[in-house]
C-alpha cells in the first residue's frame, strides 16, 4: 500500500492522475480511482484532462455505491429493491412499535414522531459503524449506569426489530456496503485493477471494511490522504486514517510506502498563503504582506450576502473573472439559502445552490401536509388556505381572494365551509341586495370547488383506516385538484422564465410523492391508522427525501456547505458567517443520547460519530478546507446582528486573522452598504430613487447623475412630485362619476385626508374586517332599537312622553327582537360569547332608551321623522350646491327630526346619535368637519313644509331652525366614589348623557326644549342664570347658542366648504394631507400601508388649531368669509 500525505494543493492528486495517465498509456492493467460521491464528477473531468480523453479504455472513476452496482450487477443482487428513506422510517416506526412493551427509557418511541427521525439517525450510526445488536445488548449488561443501560437496551430490541423487519420486506440501503464487503472476494470486478483512493476526509467503518476485503483480496491500493502529521490536532481525521490504512495494511501482511508531498505547492498571494500556512497553527508569526486576504463586519447575514454580491460584480467588471471562478461557502448555508438568492438575483449573477432544499416548504409538499392538517383541524383557515395558495388546488388568485375575504369575515370553520353562505360578504347590518346575492352566489360556486377535494378526503380518512387505503385517498386527493398536470406546468414555467434549477426541482417532487406513497403502502400495507397519525407519519416520511440538481450552466457562481462547494481550488472564495457559534460550529446534542453517554459507550467498546471535543476538533479540519480552496483572494464576513435581531459576535478566527496579518484590509456596512449598490442596475437604479428622498450623500448624487434620466428614476419622479392631480377628466369622471354625489361620512373623509378619500371612494378600497359586533355595528343596532322603539311609543297614547315603564320596556324588547330576526338571522348559531355581549349590550339600550324617553318628558318638541333620507329616491331631495361648473349633492339620513309648532310656525331641531364621545364643535365645521347638521337642518327649513303639512297640519306656515344636537347613545359606567348615592350616581350619569349640539338663543325655545330651566340644563347644552339686580334670567357665556342669522351664516358656510371640496375634486386632488390636533389621523387609517406617508415626497401633515367659538363667529362674520390663521 502507498500513502500520499500532505496538505491541500500539495500534489497528492496531481500524482495520482499523473501515475494513472502512465499507465493507461502504456495499457498496463486497469486503474480505478475511488472517491465521494461530491467528488466523483469533478474527478472524471480531471481524470479525462490527464490522460488527455484516452484513459477510459483502463481507467476509470468510480464511488463505493457504483462499485457496488458493478458487484452486484457480476454475483447478484442488483435488483434488489430498497428501502427509500421514507420506508426506513416507517419500517422503524413498525420496530418500535413491536417492542414498545419492552421499553425502558424510550417508553411511547413509537408515538413520538419528533423522536423517530433522532432514533432513525441513530439506527444509521449503528449501520455505518457497524454495531450489531449483540454488541449493544452485551455493553447495557457491562454497564455500571443504570440509566445507560436501559438506553443501551432500547437501543438493541429496536435495532433487532428493525433488521428482522428489513429482512422481511426490503433491505436497508445502508447495509449495501457491509453486503459488498461480504461478497467482493465472489466477484471478478477488482481483478487485475490497481485501485486509488483519493478525496476521502476519512473512511465510515463500514467503508473501511470494504478497504480491508480489497487488501484481504490482494488488490494493490494507493491512497491519498490531506494531512499534516506534525499537527495531529489541525488534521485529526486526516491522521486517523493514515493509522487505520497502516494498520489495515500490515494485518495482510503488507507493505506500506509512505510518500510526504509536505506543504501546499499552489501559488497564493503572500497574505493567503500565510493563512492556508499558519492560521490554525498554536503559534504563528505576524506577516508583513495580507495580501489575498479582506475581511468585512456586515450588519447582517443578508448584508452579508449584498456584500458578496457586490464583490463578485466588481471582480468580474475590473479583473476580468468569470462567475464560475467563485465559491460562497458558509458553515451552514441553509439560513443564507434566501438571502443568497434575493442579493445574487438583485446584482443578475447566476448561481447554483450546492444545498438540499427542504421539501417540506415546496409547494407541493406543503399542499399535501396542510391538506392533511386541515382535514384533521376541521378545515381551519390557516390550512386550508396554506393549500389553496399553493397554486395547485385548482383555483386561480383572485378567486382565493374573494373566498378570503369572506371566510375572514364571518370566521369560516369546520362544518360551515360545507352549508350555504347566507351572511353579507361585507359584514353585519347590511340588506341582502341584488348585488350581494349574486356576490353569494358565486362565493357558494367557489366554496363547493374548494372544499370537494377536503370533504372528500376527510371521510375517506375516517376513524380507522388501513395505511393502504390512507394512501389511496391522499392520491384521489392529488388526482383530484389535477396537481400531477399543474406541477409539470409550473416546471415548464421556471423552465421558460429561465429557473432551470427550480424546474428541474419541480420534476422531481411529484416522482418523490409516488414514491412516499408506495413505501408507505408497502411497509405499513394493512396497519390501521387513524388521520392524526397518518398525518404525523406522512409529514416525517416526506421530510426524509431530498432533491439534488446539477449546475444548469458552467458559468455560475457555486453556493454551499464548505464540504460541498470547497472540493476543488477556486480563484475566489467568500466565507459567510465567520461568527462564535458558526464557525467553528457548536455541535447539536440529541436528547436520546448524550455525549456523556457517548463517552461510556466509547468506554464499552460501542463507537459510534464522533462527538464533543472531538467533532470540535474535527471542524478545524473543516476549516481548513474554507482555506485552502481560493487560489487568488479569500474575503471573510461576519455579522453583528442575526436575521431573528439578536447581537452577534465574530469568531474567535477573525481575531487570529488580525494577529497573523496585521495589515489584512477591514471594511465595514457602514462605509461599503452604499458603494456596494453602485455594482449593478437595480440597487443603483433604487439608490438614485433615494436621491428623490433628499439624500444627498456622494453614492446617492453619483447614482443619481448616472440614471437620472432613466424611465425608472423618471417615474418615482413623477409619483414623488406629490400624489396627483389626476389630469384626466375621464379618469376622475370614472372614479367619482360625472356627478358628485356626497355623504356626511365622505365630506368628513375628504376633510380629514383627501388621499384617504381617494382610496376609499375613488379606488373602492376596503380593509378586511371580521364581522363582529364592534363599535360601528354597534351605533347601528341602537340606532335601530331607538329609532323602532320610538316610533312604536309615539303612537301610543299621548306620545312616548306619556309611555309608562312596562310599555317602554316592552317597544324596547320588540325592536331589538326584530332586529335579531332581521339583521342578525336569529342568535341560534352565534357563539355564547357574542349572545352574552349581545344581551349585556341590550341592557345597555334599554339605559339610553330611558334617557330619551326621560327628555320628552320635560319637552315640548317631540319626535316627528326618524331616518329622514335625503336622497333621490328618499323622503326628501338631496341637498344641492351649485356654482359655476361646479355641482354637489349631499345624501344622508337624519337620526330624528325633532318638532315643535307655535303661531303657524314648526320649529325644528335635528338629533344625532352618537355612540361614541363625539362632541359638536363649531372648530370642527371650520375645517370642513361634522357639517351635516347643519346642512340638514336647512335642507328642511328650504324643502320641508310640504312634508310637514301633510304629515302634520296644513297650518304651517313656515319652518324655523331650533338647533341642532348630538345625543349620545352609549352605556355610561361614571367615575364615582363607593359611598355614592344613586342619587349621585344619575347626576353623574346625566352629565355623561347631556346633548351637545348648537341651539337657537330664543329663551321661550330653550324652555320648551327643557321645562323649569336652571343652572346647567339636564338635557340640552345651555346654562342659566340670574345675575345681582335681575329678575329674568339669562343664558350663561358656556351656553352653545346662536341666533338665526349666525345660523344662516353657518348654513352659507358649510355650503361653501361642500362647493370647496367638489371643486378639489374636479382638479384631481388627492394629496396626502392627513389632519391632526392632539392625534394625526394617520394612526387608524385603514390605508396606511398604500399610503406610506412620506413629507420627502410634498405629503403634509394639517394642524387643526382649536378654534374658539368668539373666534369662530368673529371671522365668519361678514361677506368674505376670512379664513382663520391656522
Amino acid at each position: 500500500m502507498r500513502i500520499w500525505t500532505g496538505r491541500a494543493g500539495s500534489g497528492k492528486t496531481t500524482a495520482i492522475l499523473r501515475e494513472i495517465a502512465a499507465l493507461s498509456e502504456k495499457g498496463e492493467g486497469r486503474q480505478i480511482l475511488l472517491v465521494p460521491e461530491l467528488n466523483s464528477h469533478l474527478m472524471e473531468r480531471r481524470l479525462a484532462a490527464a490522460t488527455h480523453n484516452h484513459g477510459a479504455r483502463t481507467a476509470e472513476v468510480l464511488t463505493f455505491s457504483r462499485l457496488a452496482d458493478r458487484v452486484f450487477s457480476e454475483v447478484g443482487g442488483l435488483a434488489q429493491q430498497m428501502l427509500t428513506p421514507a420506508g426506513q422510517l416507517l419500517t422503524l416506526q413498525e420496530a418500535a412499535r413491536r417492542v414498545q412493551g419492552g421499553l425502558r427509557a424510550w417508553k411511547g418511541l413509537a408515538d413520538k414522531p419528533e423522536l423517530l427521525q433522532e432514533a432513525l439517525r441513530l439506527i444509521d450510526e449503528c449501520k455505518t459503524c457497524a454495531v450489531a445488536p449483540e454488541t449493544l445488548f452485551a455493553a447495557a449488561e457491562e454497564s455500571e449506569d443504570a440509566v445507560l443501560a436501559e438506553k443501551l437496551s432500547d437501543l438493541a430490541q429496536i435495532l433487532t426489530a428493525y433488521e428482522r423487519l428489513c429482512e422481511a420486506s426490503l433491505p436497508d440501503p445502508r447495509d449495501r456496503l457491509t453486503h459488498l464487503r461480504d461478497r467482493l472476494a465472489e466477484s471478478h470486478t477488482l481483478d487485475g485493477a490497481a485501485v486509488y483512493l483519493d478525496g476521502f476526509l476519512g473512511f465510515t467503518v463500514q467503508e473501511s471494511a470494504v478497504v480491508d476485503a480489497m487488501l484481504a483480496a490482494g488488490v494493490p491500493l494507493s491512497a491519498a490522504v490531506t494531512c499534516d502529521t506534525d499537527y495531529p490536532e489541525i488534521f485529526l481525521t486526516g491522521c486517523k486514517t493514515v493509522q487505520k490504512l497502516t494498520r489495515m495494511a500490515k494485518h495482510h501482511n503488507q507493505t506500506v510506502e509512505r510518500i510526504e508531498l509536505g506543504e501546499s505547492k499552489v501559488a497564493r498571494p503572500a497574505g493567503l498563503a500565510a493563512l492556508e500556512r499558519e492560521s490554525l497553527l498554536p503559534v504563528r508569526t505576524p506577516q508583513e504582506s495580507a495580501d489575498g486576504v479582506r475581511l468585512y463586519e456586515a450588519a447582517s447575514p443578508f448584508d452579508e450576502c449584498e456584500h458578496a454580491a457586490a464583490y463578485i460584480r466588481r471582480k468580474v467588471r475590473d479583473e476580468g473573472a468569470r462567475c464560475r471562478d467563485f465559491v460562497v461557502a458558509a458553515r451552514d448555508i441553509e439560513p443564507y439559502s434566501a438571502f443568497l438568492a434575493m442579493a445574487m438575483a438583485r446584482y443578475d449573477i447566476p448561481v447554483f445552490l450546492a444545498e438540499k432544499p427542504d421539501l417540506l416548504s415546496r409547494p407541493p409538499m406543503a399542499l399535501v401536509t396542510n391538506a392533511l392538517e386541515a382535514v384533521r383541524n376541521h378545515f381551519r383557515y390557516e390550512d386550508l388556505f396554506s393549500c389553496l395558495k399553493t397554486g395547485l388546488a385548482g383555483l386561480d388568485w383572485d378567486e382565493i381572494d374573494k373566498l378570503e375575504n369572506y371566510v375572514l369575515t364571518w370566521n369560516i370553520r369546520g362544518g360551515a365551509w360545507e352549508r350555504e353562505w347566507t351572511e353579507h360578504p361585507d359584514g353585519y347590518g347590511l340588506p341582502i341586495d341584488e348585488n350581494a346575492k349574486a356576490q353569494l352566489a358565486e362565493l357558494n360556486t367557489l366554496r363547493k370547488r374548494a372544499i370537494a377535494p377536503f370533504s372528500a378526503l376527510r371521510e375517506a380518512l375516517a376513524g380507522e383506516q388501513p395505511a393502504g387505503d390512507c394512501v389511496r385517498a391522499l392520491y384521489a386527493f392529488l388526482l383530484a385538484v389535477d396537481a400531477p398536470q399543474r406541477m409539470t406546468d409550473r416546471a415548464a414555467g421556471h423552465e421558460q422564465a429561465g429557473r432551470l434549477q427550480l424546474a428541474d426541482e419541480y420534476r422531481q417532487l411529484w416522482e418523490i410523492l409516488v414514491s412516499a406513497m408506495e413505501q408507505f403502502a408497502w411497509v405499513c400495507g394493512d396497519m390501521p391508522l387513524t388521520l392524526d397519525r397518518f398525518a404525523q407519519l406522512f409529514r416525517l416520511v416526506l421530510g426524509e427525501y431530498d432533491v439534488g440538481t446539477i449546475p444548469v450552466s458552467l458559468d455560475r457562481v457555486t453556493c454551499g456547505n464548505i464540504e460541498r462547494a470547497c472540493t476543488e481550488n477556486a480563484k475566489y472564495v467568500i466565507l459567510l458567517g465567520v461568527n462564535d457559534g458558526l464557525i467553528p460550529k457548536t455541535p447539536s446534542s440529541t436528547s436520546l443520547l448524550s455525549d456523556m453517554d457517548r463517552d461510556k459507550m466509547d468506554a464499552l467498546g460501542v463507537e459510534l460519530k464522533a462527538y464533543g471535543e472531538e467533532r470540535l476538533l474535527m471542524e478545524q479540519e473543516t476549516l481548513y478546507r474554507a482555506l485552502a480552496c481560493p487560489t487568488d483572494e479569500l474575503l471573510l464576513t461576519y455579522h453583528t446582528i442575526d436575521a431573528g435581531g439578536g447581537e452577534t459576535r465574530p469568531s474567535y478566527f477573525v481575531n487570529t486573522v488580525r494577529e497573523l496579518l496585521p495589515d489584512v484590509p477591514f471594511s465595514t456596512h457602514r462605509t461599503e452598504t452604499v458603494r456596494d449598490r453602485l455594482q449593478a442596475e437595480r440597487p443603483a437604479v433604487e439608490l438614485a430613487c433615494a436621491y428623490l428622498s433628499g439624500d444627498r450623500t456622494a453614492a446617492v448624487r453619483a447614482a443619481y447623475d448616472y440614471y437620472k434620466d432613466d424611465e425608472r428614476v423618471k417615474n418615482a419622479q413623477a409619483q414623488r412630485r406629490g400624489r396627483g392631480p389626476l389630469s384626466s377628466p375621464h379618469t376622475i369622471d370614472g372614479l367619482y362619476g360625472k356627478s358628485l354625489n356626497l355623504t356626511a361620512s365622505r365630506v368628513d373623509t375628504f376633510y380629514s385626508c383627501r388621499f384617504a378619500f381617494f382610496m376609499q371612494y375613488g379606488l373602492k378600497a376596503k380593509p378586511r374586517r371580521v364581522a363582529k359586533f364592534d363599535a360601528l355595528s354597534t351605533g347601528t343596532f341602537i340606532h335601530y332599537v331607538l329609532e323602532h322603539a320610538l316610533d312604536t311609543l309615539g303612537k301610543c297614547e299621548g306620545g312616548a312622553a306619556h309611555a309608562d315603564q312596562p310599555t317602554v320596556r316592552k317597544a324596547c324588547r320588540e325592536a331589538v327582537r326584530q332586529y335579531v330576526a332581521e339583521e342578525l338571522g336569529g342568535l341560534e348559531n352565534k357563539t355564547a360569547r357574542f349572545q352574552y355581549l349581545f344581551r349585556r349590550l341590550v341592557r345597555a339600550v334599554e339605559q339610553i332608551l330611558d334617557n330619551v324617553i326621560e327628555e320628552l318628558r320635560v319637552s315640548d318638541f317631540e319626535p316627528i321623522d326618524y331616518e329622514l333620507d335625503f336622497s333621490r329616491s328618499g323622503d326628501l331631495p338631496p341637498v344641492q350646491c351649485e356654482d359655476g361648473d361646479v355641482s354637489v349633492s349631499l345624501s344622508g339620513k337624519v337620526d330624528r327630526v325633532d318638532g315643535y309648532i307655535k303661531n303657524g310656525r314648526l320649529y325644528l331641531r335635528v338629533m344625532d346619535y352618537k355612540s361614541g364621545k363625539k362632541s359638536f364643535s363649531l372648530s370642527d365645521i371650520w375645517y370642513g368637519l361634522n357639517m351635516q347638521l347643519i346642512i340638514y337642518l336647512y335642507a328642511l327649513q328650504q324643502e320641508g313644509l310640504d312634508r310637514y303639512r301633510a304629515r302634520l297640519t296644513a297650518e304651517l306656515n313656515e319652518i324655523v331652525p331650533a338647533g341642532v344636537l348630538y345625543v349620545p347613545v352609549r352605556d355610561e359606567l361614571p367615575d364615582a366614589a363607593r359611598d355614592t348615592d344613586e342619587d349621585g350616581l344619575r347626576i353623574l350619569r346625566d352629565k355623561a348623557l347631556r346633548r351637545s349640539g348648537l341651539l337657537s338663543d330664543d329663551m321661550s325655545l330653550l324652555e320648551a326644549m327643557e321645562h323649569g330651566l336652571e343652572g346647567d340644563g339636564r338635557f340640552i347644552p345651555v346654562s342659566i342664570k340670574t345675575g345681582k339686580g335681575e329678575d329674568e334670567p339669562t343664558l350663561a357665556a358656556k351656553s352653545a347658542v346662536a341666533d338665526l342669522a349666525k345660523f344662516g351664516r353657518l348654513a352659507r358656510y358649510t355650503q361653501k366648504k361642500l362647493l370647496e371640496m367638489g371643486q378639489a375634486l374636479r382638479n384631481g386632488s388627492i394629496e396626502a394631507d392627513p389632519r391632526k390636533t392632539d392625534r394625526s389621523y394617520c394612526e387608524w387609517c385603514d390605508f396606511r400601508a398604500a399610503c406610506r406617508f412620506d413629507e420627502t415626497a410634498g405629503d403634509k401633515v394639517r394642524w387643526l388649531k382649536n378654534i374658539k367659538d368668539k373666534e369662530f363667529w368673529e371671522q365668519l362674520g361678514g361677506d368674505d368669509n376670512a379664513e382663520v390663521d391656522t
